[in-house]
């Protein structure tokens, strides 16, 4: 799907007006419609505007993915601990999995200490 018909499918289905879409990506109601009808092409930034704007990845909206879901973004520590992980035996895996799922039964019975 070419983002134009992403992009026109995504403003109907969530009720959105193009005229405030404009606004908000700062630019006139007549670029928005141009990049929309394909007499302009639509900048990049725009694309990552608006990717920000509906909270989905700019592959969605460029059609490389029918996925609209962001990419996990991990920090130093989480890339660690999933490169340790990955050199575990199988069984290993299941065991921390285990130990990961108890912690977390653990913090829904003890709402008031966060895990942050």
């Amino acid at each position: 799907m070419h983002y134009r018909e992403r992009l026109r499918a995504w403003i109907t289905d969530h009720d959105l007006k193009q005229k405030a879409l404009a606004k908000e990506l700062g630019v006139t109601d007549s670029v928005m419609s141009n990049c929309l009808t394909g007499r302009s092409q639509m900048p990049i930034e725009m694309i990552v505007k608006l990717a920000k704007i509906f909270n989905v990845s700019v592959d969605y909206l460029t059609g490389a993915t029918d996925d609209p879901a962001l990419p996990m973004r991990l920090d130093g520590a989480e890339r660690e601990l999933i490169e340790m992980f990955r050199t575990l035996y199988r069984d290993q895996q299941d065991a921390v999995q285990n130990q990961v799922q108890f912690f977390q039964k653990q913090n829904q019975r003890d709402p008031h200490q966060s895990p942050f």
